[in-house]
């Protein structure tokens, strides 16, 4: 295994060749400007007649959110900071929307290139059942089809990867649904997390000591095991949030389930295979105010697979609302996910299977 100190600023600079260090640091930056700029967009936009297509309704019936990988985290963190959403809600991620979609439902579509074609036909079908989605892009054919159609556009910066945009990417959404009577006002929750961000961005950062460093650390235990990340109610998106980061930073496999669901079949899978045990580290992410018949789940889950041969990892949330705490996870998982990219020597940010995968897809070489 490469020592911890391989991961200091210089060997950063060797392989963090498009600064994906610099979007992780950027997330509380991300949030605050998300947040603030959503809102100055959106002044107006419900309950009035857009250019060329009826406002999105004031009211609405119901929420769906389209969209994929790093365009849909966005949409299952913040709904996770909102318990008491008043009306019924889904993320789709793929091609159609559920059947009780009609015009007094809010549809939101976000694609951070705008060219995501599950994301697409989700805002066509929307159209055709008349809906007026809203549209959170950086440009591309859902930017063109909003322009087209007079629909609520909100343009996030474009250069970077959906994933190291997350914090444009959700904060709109979080704007949207105050903008349209669905939650109050968080801008103090965005305030609490951007100054809890920038406080861990210093414990963080690749000059932090390695013995005190919690994203290092937990690199190192991660470093050619196989990860499995659990959630619990506020923290199930952190945890696939983590999986997917491990996924692309990384370039390694991972996976990630939710507590009390795994407890009633996927415990049974760590009885047998214990060579796959012990390849394993499994990571409870734990909401530090979370429902307390959750706590004891994940303290006797974590007990019963570390007598299976599992190696264990338990990490607390952190601050005070529900936003700052589900973030603190986030960032975290950042970290780390970027740091043991670099104990395996790859860049962090190419994902170069993936786009030829979509390559191959959309008809081009190979299909």
């Amino acid at each position: 295994m490469a020592g911890l100190t391989d991961l200091g600023p210089a060997r950063v600079a060797e392989l963090d060749r498009s600064d994906m260090l610099g979007a992780i640091a950027g997330l509380p930056r991300q949030l605050a400007a998300g947040y603030a700029v959503a809102r100055s967009g959106l002044s107006g936009v419900f309950g009035e007649a857009a250019a060329a297509a009826p406002a999105p309704p004031a009211r609405p019936s119901g929420l769906v959110v389209c969209g994929m990988g790093g365009s849909a985290i966005g949409a299952d963190l913040v709904l996770a900071c909102l318990p008491g959403l008043p009306v019924p809600f889904a993320v789709v991620r793929g091609y159609g929307l559920p059947a009780w979609v009609g015009p007094g439902t809010l549809v939101v579509a976000v694609s951070y290139s705008g060219d995501t074609e599950e994301t697409l036909a989700c805002a066509a079908e929307a159209l055709e059942r008349g809906c007026t989605p809203v549209c959170i892009a950086s440009g591309g054919a859902l930017a063109a089809l909003a322009g087209e159609g007079g629909l609520p556009l909100l343009t996030v910066p474009a250069g970077g990867q959906p994933r190291a945009s997350l914090g444009y990417l959700s904060m709109p959404l979080l704007a949207t649904l105050g903008a349209a009577g669905l939650c109050a006002d968080f801008s103090a929750d965005v305030g609490e997390s951007v100054a809890l961000l920038r406080a861990g961005n210093e414990a963080l950062g690749p000059q932090a000591p390695d013995a005190t460093h919690a994203a290092k650390q937990l690199a190192g235990r991660l470093y050619e095991k196989q990860a499995v990340v659990y959630g619990a109610g506020l923290t199930v998106p952190a945890a696939r949030r983590w999986k997917g980061q491990v996924n692309e930073n990384a370039k390694a496999p991972a996976f990630w389930n939710e507590l009390p669901e795994l407890d009633h079949n996927e415990l049974m899978g760590w009885t047998s295979l214990p060579h796959v045990a012990a390849a394993t580290l499994a990571v409870f992410l734990e909401d530090a105010q979370g429902d307390a018949r959750l706590q004891r789940r994940a303290a006797l889950t974590a007990a019963e697979l570390e007598a299976r041969g599992v190696a264990v990892e338990r990490v607390q949330t952190r601050g005070a609302s529900r936003l700052a705490r589900l973030f603190s996870l986030v960032q975290l998982g950042d970290y780390a996910s970027f740091y043991l990219a670099l104990l395996y020597g790859v860049d962090p940010t190419p994902v170069g299977a993936i786009e030829d995968f979509k390559a191959r897809l959309a008809g081009g070489a190979g299909a």
